[in-house]
């Protein structure tokens, strides 16, 4: 197939965000045998402010996508938060190429207002949005022409290249990245509270407490200083969501704890990540790894290996494939894969 994937590639940050999605899926797509054609339409947009024209950047960026487009000639047209992009954009797309499908990424959760009226905006002109939440929260978006499924953070083995579980010698033993997170929210009283009841594990906490925030190799360095990696979300009552931080972090071979709540014991064991259902069980899994570092390498190594076999960036793209094109999924995936239509 020929594919235009558009998103946020972000070029003004100079390659600090080597490890976003939308460049796994674009690897992905391009491993499954496609032509992939990258449209970034943020940076597109700014173009027009090197050029003294402030105000018409978000339609220069549509009127490129459309140039593209109809030179192009795409059978697939993926949205992975191109909000710039206009529904009518899309719906000219659609008149020049009446057979090409659309399908929509979306990596945000649904308790996020915005992240639902985003939802709700494409619908109207999207085939199928694939969201990283898998319960039955996505039918409240299902229309008679949009439908909804499930798909995974992929790790990608040519970004994600660490493998913290083989050594034994590093700087730090927890290591959590939030944007900003103070002592008062729930994410920040979980941080507290392990930083209190385990004060001999080494925590580097960046992000918590005012402390320095990463992006960047700083970021991928951070993670190879440490041996352990706390995925914490803000909210993990909805079925497997998971902010990216999740393939980054067993990506790269930390042994991830992870709430048991997430409903990701059902795809990964106990020999894979370290589950807990609340802070004294997550502070005493950190106490017994912190002294058994063999079985901390042993468990990191099973969870970095199995991410990378189910939940990589060739499978996360072929599922879009074979969903846009109807092909049967049922039993193929290691994740839920059903369509709400």
């Amino acid at each position: 197939m020929r594919i235009v994937l558009v998103g946020n590639y972000n070029e003004r940050r100079e390659g600090a965000n080597f490890y976003a999605s939308v460049r796994k899926f674009t690897n992905g797509f391009i491993r499954n045998g496609h032509q992939v054609m990258s449209f970034s339409d943020r940076d597109v947009a700014r173009e027009t402010g090197k050029l003294g024209i402030f105000r018409g950047g978000d339609a220069y960026a549509n009127e490129r996508l459309v140039a593209l487009c109809r030179n192009f000639r795409p059978d697939l047209l993926v949205l992975c938060h191109a909000d710039k992009i206009t529904n009518d954009t899309v719906r000219e797309l659609r008149h020049l190429r009446p057979m090409m499908r659309v399908a929509v990424v979306n990596f945000d959760a649904l308790f996020l207002p915005e992240n639902v009226e985003r939802i709700r905006r494409f619908a109207e002109v999207a085939d199928t949005t694939f969201v990283t939440t898998a319960d039955e929260r996505l039918r409240d978006f299902v229309t008679p022409t949009h439908s909804l499924a499930f798909i995974p953070n992929p790790a990608d083995p040519s970004i994600e290249t660490l493998q913290c579980f083989a050594g034994n010698d590093q700087l730090y033993d927890l290591f959590c990245a939030v944007g900003a997170e103070s002592a008062s929210t729930p994410r920040g009283r979980l941080l507290k509270e392990v930083e209190t009841q385990v004060p001999e594990a080494r925590c580097a906490f960046y992000g918590f407490e005012r402390r320095r925030q990463l992006s960047g190799q700083d970021y991928f360095d951070a993670i190879a200083a440490s041996r352990m990696g706390l995925n914490l979300n803000r909210d993990d009552s909805y079925f497997l969501y998971s902010s990216d931080r999740l393939a980054q972090y067993a990506g790269n071979g930390l042994l991830v704890f992870v709430a048991r709540a997430s409903g990701y014991d059902e795809i990964f064991t106990d020999e894979e990540f370290a589950f807990y259902r609340d802070t004294p069980e997550l502070a005493d899994k950190l106490r017994y790894f912190l002294k058994n570092d063999g079985e901390r390498q042993r468990i990191a190594r099973n969870g970095h290996e199995r991410y990378h076999a189910v939940f990589n960036e060739r499978l996360a793209a072929r599922y879009i494939e074979q969903v846009m094109l109807g092909q049967a999924t049922e039993g193929a995936y290691a994740w839920p894969t059903t369509v709400y239509a």
